[in-house]
């Protein structure tokens, strides 16, 4: 259920546009011009708090249906996007409550292949750079055309650099009477 040039009314911005999109999860896509900010590290909580309100936004206002994975549905994120002088995509995703992903994000690349190839300005073969806030990169190139349910999809590989940032271990003693957890109400509080 891809929708391009799709417009939603704000209280603060006005009329939006955006492509909304799955590349894994869905994504409502925004340039950030029309939220009057550039994506720089500089102005990161202002994109990540106004990505949230957005997203809010958009989610009450559509349906993102999965054709195929019900347990898919649902706008996941907005992902703010700029061209870039040497033709990379920089992007911002933003995340619930308020934060600013540092990566160009793997599921938002296959978005905006997907948006690129449904405009007519991308197709197999071809390979575009997404730069996220602070400069990291991934290439995604379009391997081929297919169908997700009724849907012209694309098959992408995405591919870039990580570093690891954390390592842990987990264990499990035989005695712990709650091995699967436990569920309490919230105990953190607003």
């Amino acid at each position: 259920m891809p929708q391009l040039g799709a417009t939603i009314d704000t209280p603060e911005w006005g009329t939006i546009t955006y492509d909304l999109c799955f590349g894994g999860v869905f994504y409502a896509l925004v340039d950030a011009d029309q939220v009057g900010l550039t994506i720089s590290p500089e102005n990161a909580r202002a994109l990540a708090m106004n990505g949230v309100a957005l997203r809010a936004i958009i989610a009450d206002a559509i349906e993102a249906k999965h054709p195929l994975i019900p347990a898919l549905d649902g706008l996941a994120y907005v992902m703010f996007r700029s061209a870039e002088p040497d033709g990379a995509i920089r992007t911002c995703t933003t995340l619930r409550p308020g934060r600013a992903d540092r990566s160009p994000c793997g599921t938002g690349s296959n978005s905006n292949m997907a948006v690129r190839h449904a405009k007519g300005l991308s197709k197999p073969g071809d390979t575009v750079t997404s730069r996220s806030i602070i400069g990291g990169e991934f290439t995604t190139t379009f391997v081929s055309e297919t169908k997700v349910g009724p849907y012209t999809a694309v098959q992408n590989r995405v591919s870039g650099q990580c570093w690891i940032y954390g390592i842990s271990q987990i264990g499990l003693d035989p005695t712990d009477p709650f091995p699967l957890g436990f569920t309490l109400s919230d105990t953190w509080g607003g």
